[in-house]
């Protein structure tokens, strides 16, 4: 046997299989210069999982390439020949960049192509998310994470893509999945950074509630309200526990002090008055309410909770309109004066509510009382 021979053959074999790779390489530039997109896309996967193109980042650059020519194609066959386009050119990307580190020869060619496909594989997590598939949403925004480092012109940053939002999306990702665990786990990691989205608290009193842990419930709405002290969903939820574990007077106790203390402060003069419209002692929900409004004239909140209280008492006259006999006339007539009194007083604190957020629904309100009222000339300032 020639030895010799032997090991000349072998070597000249690798270095064809070598230059086979190579050449892989460039057939994948050449088919995707050339827009032959299924023959690109066979080359830059062959060349990827070879050992001797796998660290080459020029394979990397075009392979991402070739994937978001994929994603990007209003042909319907050429995004047919991968499902997971966005996330594959985004993983080449990223291997590109983390190969080319010491060099940075592909930086400038890649760095808004990376941008694009962190956004497409974004929209990708949440279609997943929607799916249910949140197993593979989860390694969208884990490849996303991945890219973080490579934001050179903080494109991904003006795009809100950043690591604290990501901590956001696997937190609300685990909560559609059912995860109670790791639902609490990203929670407590973003109220440690004090990420700022009220729906943290909320979701969690409300998944804490369902394990009837009133105690941690509300230990989540006190640390809400260190960041959101005037918001209502948290305010509401704090009441209707104590209403639950009946404990109002104990809660009316608590703000009757905290107002002793601070006189001037119309939140706590609003959150007393919710607590008294919901245990239905109108007239001290009142006084409080307009004690609040004295302080804030335009403060929204109470101007809409004291609207829907006066509201909601003109609805109750109504009722008991309807209810009397015909011969009733003079009790008739005190019923009716009543409601058109309170719809009366409704449309004041209605309108100044909308005057600071003009939304939908309290606009719709609005021209159904001027209506209500006969008043069709305000009316049609609300249509």
């Amino acid at each position: 046997m020639n030895i010799k021979k032997t090991i000349t053959t072998i070597l000249i074999a690798s270095a064809t299989v070598v230059m086979a790779q190579s050449n892989q390489v460039q057939n994948a530039s050449n088919y995707l210069r050339n827009k032959e997109f299924d023959k690109a896309k066979i080359a830059a996967d062959a060349a990827s999982v070879h050992e001797t193109t796998v660290n080459n980042p020029k394979l990397w650059k075009y392979r991402g390439q070739i994937y978001q020519e994929i994603y990007f194609s209003k042909d319907a066959a050429i995004r047919a020949l991968d499902t997971e386009a966005e996330e594959k050119a985004l993983e080449s990307y990223v291997k590109c960049l983390k190969l080319d580190k010491d060099n940075n020869a592909y930086k400038d060619d890649v760095k808004g192509l990376i941008v694009q496909a962190v956004a497409a594989t974004s929209n990708k997590a949440n279609m997943y998310v929607q799916a249910k598939e949140y197993d593979i949403a989860l390694k969208c925004y884990d490849l996303i994470e991945s890219a973080l480092p490579y934001d050179f012109d903080q494109g991904m940053k003006r795009a809100n893509i950043t690591k604290e939002k990501l901590m956001y999306y696997k937190f609300d990702m685990y909560k559609y999945a059912a995860n109670k665990e790791k639902t609490k786990e990203y929670a407590d990691k973003l109220i440690d950074i004090k990420y700022k989205d009220v729906k943290i608290y909320t979701d969690m009193v409300k998944l804490s509630l369902i394990d009837r842990d009133t105690t941690k419930a509300l230990d989540y709405i006190g640390k809400g309200k260190l960041m959101f002290e005037d918001n209502m969903d948290l305010i509401n939820q704090e009441i209707n526990i104590y209403l639950a574990r009946n404990k109002t007077n104990e809660l009316k106790d608590k703000l009757t002090a905290a107002i002793e203390l601070s006189p001037d402060n119309e939140v706590l003069h609003a959150i007393l008055a919710n607590l008294y419209q919901k245990t239905n002692e109108k007239d001290k929900a009142e006084a409080e309410y307009l004690k609040a409004l004295e302080i804030k004239p335009d403060y929204e909140i109470a101007n809409y909770n004291l609207g829907v209280m006066y509201f909601n008492t003109a609805n109750e006259w109504n009722d008991k309109l309807g209810a009397l006999p015909p011969k009733e006339t003079a009790k008739a007539k005190e019923y009716e004066t009543k409601a058109n009194e309170y719809f009366k007083k409704a449309v004041v604190n209605f309108e100044k509510s909308y005057e600071v957020s003009p939304d939908k629904a309290t606009k719709q309100q609005l021209r159904k009382l001027f209506l209500r009222l006969g008043e069709t000339e305000k009316a049609d300032k609300y249509k």
